[in-house]
This record gives structure tokens, C-alpha cells and sequence, in this order.
């Protein structure tokens, strides 16, 4: 079956009743690693068992394992190729792979072909491109900007830079487990990649064996899922494959009568990162994060083994893999998560622009703006009440080369209202509009079931560029409900938004659970309270390749501009999937209060380290140089 450009293996009649002693089990998982498979060949043994959870044993505590910087492809102890021909032989056929990077066919050499460069340059920002490559990433500012796509030959070079020197294409559990014992036993870099969306490029490292997940992509529907146990969930759901993205679930889900809480982005994988990572949604305000939906995690763990985490099986991975991040403490292969019964959702979009007035200032050179801001701090003010509604809006603030400002509602997503609701929630926002001479005028349309909304409303977005560097915050309900914290809020916002370099993107969501507590995972306590999650950036001439220079203008974002948001909400924090790879503190940030158990959990199931990725649990232990484009190495 082909749904939305991707070919996903599905059990499409695959209708099981799930209990803690019958579980569903998809047919990548049907193959795993036996002593077979690794009779002879310590390069791919398992790994040490794990400590119990009270284990006294130094070798676990922090910072008492030995570890070693990671091989590189140039040092003698490098795995020669009879070594690698043995991973290639116990994994499936064809599943083995030395990738040039994608653009390599642009420039001069063996690889050089104009025809396969003319397509890779049409099709760079394409995510269905990045997504489809084996080693492709679609933030490739990380990678040492070598190899970018270029029509010109002789311009520039193109060398490996961070893109992983072999991939593993799983198809099977087994296939992982290898992967993860080789690079365990042969010490080397291990990278995970399933579409390759992360903002930081965390699915590529210098010197890397990395396992792809992008063809675990099966799914199962499971009539009744018995959770047991007092206030255990009873119920239906779906079984996910690691390597299938956000449309296809909804668009599986919409077939049986359900959704899933899962992101906006049509090509995220929804099993991995974003999962792992917390995972906001057009749902949250209803239903949660996307990992308040987890029931369980099918996953390999550093030592090789294949295991399900759930609140009975392993529950502190369980809740360390709700919400502490991706490529951190297993590699997961599959997730089970709740299905909600689908339900209409009314979509609206509009947008406005500055006033004659602003514009007759401008034509002056003052750049204040201040019609435009006073109609969008009227908006600001309806956040609370509009997240306690359920409703989920994804807005733009854009500058414009000709000092146009525009105000893009991309969309307003409205759970169980209706187009006349929807409408009447917008009238305070027009009122003041219309009082500035300012023309908005909402385009609302009613759909029955959330796949269809949100095809309609989350068009595919744009990816691959390597000028632009973001960073985020989330803003809590105090910054909007306190008048003199709203002023320095709003104040901090337009400031941001005058400079113009870079749209700042804003999601008004609550992600709450209104029928109830959240439940007990790692997801960053400031989310629970935050009704604004905002982006912004800066952004330059994409032929700079000067990297000390770039990095000079990041620290000044990263130290000056954006410390001007983290002050009007010091207690709050960032989302992890979207935000400054270099974030202060980035573990107060990204995790808060929950740091100290993750990182426990880490040296617990991950003693050497063998999973790594910029800004993860256990990241303060090892170093990648400048610019994260070297070798990985122990602090």
C-alpha cells in the first residue's frame, strides 16, 4: 500500500486483542540476533548485563567508566574490510551500505554525474528526497558544510565531513542488534536515522556506523489492549513501526475510526525523536504530548538485547523513553500508543499586514510597527483561553525584503468546533483589526475526521538549508495571565520580530490532559504549564562557509538576543526538537527537575555510552570539537 509518496508494509486486517501475556508482535520483530548468528565472532557479542537497580558496582557510578574517543575511518585499529563483510553477512541482503554524501555527484570526481546532480539539486529541499537517502539529513549545517549541492563542479569540495561512513537499513530487529553489538565491541561511533528531521543533525556523526530505521514501518491495529493493573489503560491502539512518519499513521488511524496524537510535520518520524523527545501536537491541548500516549516501547538496548518497555518491564527506561530524548537510551524498533476516537476538527487561516499608518512610518524609518504589534498582542492575550478550548494555532511573524511585516495564521486548528465557534472566537481579534484599518478576514473550514484537517492545514514544509540557525522557548501561563509579566512578554516577542532576519513561529498550545493527570514520564515539566512555544533564528548568505565567523554570530544570538526570552521566564525551558543546539544549561532546558533520574537511567542502560547525540542525556560526558564535526570523544 502507498500512502502520501511512502511505501509503508502494513497489517492492514491485522486486528489483535492485546494482554500482558499476548503481544503483538510485527514481522521485523520476528527476527532477532541468536548465538547462531555470533558463534565465532566476538565482534558481534552481546554486551555486559545490566546492574541491578541498587547495585553498588563503581564500574556504573558516574564518570568511573573508562571510555575512549570513537575510531575514525584513519586510525590502525579501524575494523578492516573482513570485519565489516562480517556485519554485512548477518544483517539482511542489502540492508549494508558505504553511502557517498548525496550531493556528491555535483562535484569532480568518479561520482560526478549531471544528470543525477540536476536531480538532487531540484529536489535538496524536499524532505521525501532526505528522507529516502540513506545517509541524507535535511539540517545539514552540522556536517562541516562540505558537499552541499552546487551546479558548478570546480566550486568547493566535497568530502564526507559527519555524514556516517556505513548504514544499516533495517529491516529486522536483528539487523539492529548487530549493528549496535559491532559498533559496541568495535568501538565505534553509533548514529540512528530514521527521516533525518532533527534541527541539530543528530542522526549524522564523523566516522559513524549508523543503523536507519526508515523501513521499520509497519502497523497494527489492536482492538483491546489490557493494560492491567489498578487504573491500567483498557482500550484500543495501534503498534508502530520506527520507521513510519506522521501521515501515514493518520492516515491508517482515519481507516479503523481513530487518531494518534502525533506532530504537524507530514515527514517527522513518529516513532523515534519525536516521541522520545516529548512530541507537541495539533492534539496536545486535548489529549497531551505525544508521549503521554505511550504504552509500550519495543527497543534494542546498548548490550545488543531486544526488550519491551512498559510501566511493568523495565519502568524507569519506560520513562526515560517518554520524553528524554532520541538516540539516548535504546534504539527503539516499535511503540504501542493509545487510539483516540477521531473526531470533526475546523481549520482557519488568514493574514494581515501592516496598517497605511505603519507603512507611512516606515517610508520614514521607523521600523515600530506599532498598529501591526497591537493587533497581534491582542491575539497574545486569547492564549490561555484558547489552549483551556483545546485549540492548537501555528502562526508566523515574517519581515518582508521590503519592509512588508505579515502576520501568517498557518493554520488555527480547532477540535470539536464548529466553522461559526471558530468564527465567533476570532471577533475581539477583528474588532481591534478593523479599528487600526487593518483587513483580516479568517478562511474557516469544517472537516469530519482529523486526518483531513490536518492534510488541509499542515502543508509539507521546506528542508535542507544550511544558512539559518534557530532556537526556542516556551512560555508559561504566568507570562500571559500576569499583566506586568505580559508587557515584558509581548515587549521581548516584538523586539525579536522588528529585527526581521528570521520569522519567529509560534504554536499557541496547553498541553494538558483534560480528563485527567498526566501521566508519569520524562516529558520537560515546562511544558505542562506553557501556553506559547516560539522559535526564531538568525539566518546568512548561503555561500558563507567561514565556520569560526558563523559560530561568532551564533553565540551572539545564543548569549544576547535569545537570553532576552529566557529572562521572562527563567523557570521555564526549550523543546528539544526545535531549539538552540547550543541552549545554556541545556539540561535544566530540555528536561528540568527530571535530569538527575534520566541521567541515572543513562549510566544504568548505557554505561559506556554507546549511544550518543548532541545535547542528550549523558552529552556533558563527551566532546565532538569544533563546530561538532569531529571525533567523539570522553570529556
Amino acid at each position: 500500500m502507498r500512502l502520501a509518496g511512502t511505501t509503508v508494509a502494513i497489517l492492514a486486517l491485522a486486528i489483535f486483542h492485546h494482554t500482558a501475556l499476548a503481544l503483538t508482535t510485527l514481522t521485523s520483530e520476528q527476527t532477532t540476533l541468536i548465538d547462531t548468528d555470533i558463534l565465532g565472532h566476538p565482534e558481534l557479542d552481546f554486551g555486559y548485563d545490566l546492574p541491578s537497580r541498587t547495585s553498588r558496582n563503581r564500574k556504573f557510578r558516574r564518570g568511573a567508566v573508562i571510555r575512549k574517543c570513537r575510531l575514525q575511518p584513519e586510525d590502525a585499529s579501524w575494523p578492516g574490510a573482513e570485519k565489516w563483510q562480517l556485519l554485512e553477512d548477518v544483517v539482511t541482503p542489502g540492508s549494508f551500505s558505504k553511502p557517498p554524501p548525496a550531493a556528491a555527484v555535483c562535484y569532480a570526481g568518479d561520482l560526478h554525474n549531471e544528470a543525477e546532480c540536476a536531480r538532487v539539486v531540484g529536489s535538496w529541499y524536499s524532505s521525501d528526497f532526505h528522507e529516502e537517502h540513506p545517509s541524507s539529513i535535511m539540517s545539514p549545517l552540522f556536517t562541516g558544510l562540505s558537499c552541499l549541492p552546487t551546479a558548478n563542479a570546480t566550486s568547493g569540495t566535497c568530502t564526507q565531513g559527519t555524514y556516517p561512513v556505513y548504514v544499516v537499513s533495517a529491516r529486522t530487529v536483528r539487523d539492529v542488534q548487530a549493528s549496535v553489538n559491532f559498533a559496541r565491541n568495535q568501538n565505534l561511533r553509533l548514529v540512528v536515522k530514521n527521516t533525518g528531521h532533527d534541527f541539530a543533525g543528530k542522526s549524522s556523526g564523523r566516522g559513524a556506523l549508523s543503523v536507519r530505521t526508515h523501513l521499520l514501518n509497519e502497523m497494527a491495529f489492536i482492538e483491546e489492549y489490557d493494560e492491567g493493573g489498578e487504573g491500567g489503560y483498557s482500550g484500543p491502539a495501534f503498534k508502530v513501526g520506527a520507521g513510519v512518519q506522521g501521515r501515514d499513521v493518520y492516515a491508517f488511524a482515519k481507516g479503523f475510526g481513530y487518531v494518534v496524537v502525533g506532530g504537524e510535520g507530514a515527514t517527522v518520524g513518529y516513532a523515534g525523536g519525536y516521541i522520545q523527545g516529548g512530541g507537541h501536537s495539533p492534539l496536545s491541548s486535548i489529549l497531551g504530548m505525544g508521549a503521554d500516549s505511550v504504552l509500550s516501547l519495543d527497543v534494542v538496548m546498548a548490550n545488543g538485547r531486544f526488550i519491551t518497555a512498559s510501566k511493568d518491564n523495565h519502568p524507569d527506561l519506560y520513562w526515560a523513553l517518554c520524553g528524554g530524548g532520541g538516540s539516548t537510551f535504546a534504539i527503539v524498533t516499535s511503540i504501542t500508543v493509545k487510539a483516540h476516537r477521531d473526531l470533526p476538527v475546523t481549520i482557519s487561516q488568514f493574514t494581515f499586514t501592516a496598517s497605511a499608518r505603519d507603512m507611512q512610518a516606515i517610508s520614514t524609518g521607523d521600523l515600530t510597527r506599532s498598529d501591526f504589534w497591537e493587533v497581534v498582542k491582542a491575539y497574545f492575550r486569547l492564549f490561555p483561553a484558547h489552549g483551556d478550548l483545546g485549540i492548537y494555532s501555528y502562526w508566523n511573524i515574517v519581515v518582508q525584503p521590503d519592509l512588508g511585516i505579515h502576520f501568517i495564521m498557518a493554520p488555527f486548528f480547532a477540535p470539536k468546533f464548529t466553522p461559526e465557534e471558530v468564527n465567533s472566537l476570532f471577533s475581539p481579534l477583528i474588532s481591534k483589526a478593523t479599528s487600526f484599518g487593518i483587513h483580516l478576514e479568517p478562511t474557516t473550514r469544517p472537516f469530519d475526521n482529523f486526518h483531513d484537517a490536518w492534510k488541509a492545514g499542515f502543508p509539507q514544509e521546506r528542508v535542507g538549508g544550511w544558512n539559518a540557525y534557530p532556537g526556542s522557548r516556551l512560555f508559561p501561563r504566568e507570562n500571559f495571565v500576569n499583566e506586568t509579566l505580559f508587557e515584558k512578554t509581548f515587549q521581548v516577542i516584538k523586539n525579536e520580530g522588528n529585527i526581521g532576519t528570521f520569522p519567529i513561529i509560534g504554536f499557541n498550545i496547553a498541553p494538558t490532559l483534560r480528563a485527567g493527570a498526566w501521566p508519569d514520564n520524562s516529558v520537560n515539566p515546562a511544558w505542562r504549564d506553557s501556553v506559547m512555544h516560539a522559535i526564531t533564528g538568525i539566518s546568512w548568505d548561503e555561500n558563507i562557509r567561514d565556520l569560526k565567523m558563523i559560530q561568532e554570530w551564533q553565540r551572539e544570538f545564543t548569549l544576547v538576543r535569545l537570553q532576552k526570552w529566557r529572562d521572562v521566564c527563567p523557570n521555564s525551558g526549550c523543546y528539544l526538537g526545535e531549539t538552540d543546539i547550543n541552549e545554556p544549561n541545556h539540561q535544566l532546558a530540555f528536561w528540568g527537575s527530571n535530569y538527575e533520574r534520566l541521567y541515572r537511567i543513562k549510566q544504568r542502560y548505557d554505561p559506556l555510552g554507546v549511544f550518543f547525540a548532541e545535547t542528550s542525556v549523558g552529552a556533558e560526558d563527551w566532546t565532538t570539537g569544533f563546530w561538532r564535526i569531529g571525533a567523539l570523544c570522553p570529556v
